[in-house]
Order: C-alpha cells, then structure tokens, then sequence
C-alpha cells in the first residue's frame, strides 16, 4: 500500500508552550497590579505581589529548561533512529 498523503514531522513540539503563556500572562497580570498600587498601597500587599512576580519568573525559566531537555532528548532519539 502506498499512502501519498502521509506527513511526517520530525520536529519537536514545544509540549510546554501553553503553559509557559499562561504563566507569563499571570506575571505581567501581577505586574500591572503592582504598578497600579501606587504610593498607598499596603507594604504587605507590595511585597507579596513582589514575591508572587519573582516565583512565576523563576517558574518560566525552568519550563523553558525543561523544554530545552525536552527537546534534546527528541532529537536524540531521532538521531538514534
């Protein structure tokens, strides 16, 4: 049998593509509630949208590391093949 309209990609999705969206939009959504504060805003509430800013910025950089291991271990796999 012959199938001419089989496509094969070898390429490597970004599996972590979505959630490193959703997480980036929540920091920028931290950020701007940060910025909107203003001068009267309670220290507590400050450093704690801080706090919150700096996790989800640390958690996009693992992803993307994560997605960077992913990725080399499709390659390799591909390469073995």
């Amino acid at each position: 049998m012959k199938y001419n309209n089989v496509k094969i990609d070898l390429q490597p999705r970004p599996v972590l593509q979505e959630l490193i969206e959703d997480l980036t939009n929540k920091m920028l959504a931290q950020k701007q509630v940060l910025a909107d504060c203003g001068e009267y805003a309670s220290p507590t509430l400050v450093r704690g949208l801080q706090a919150d800013i700096e996790l989800l910025d640390q958690v996009i950089e693992r992803c993307y590391a994560q997605q960077e291991l992913i990725n080399m271990r499709n390659e390799q796999l591909i390469g073995l093949n």
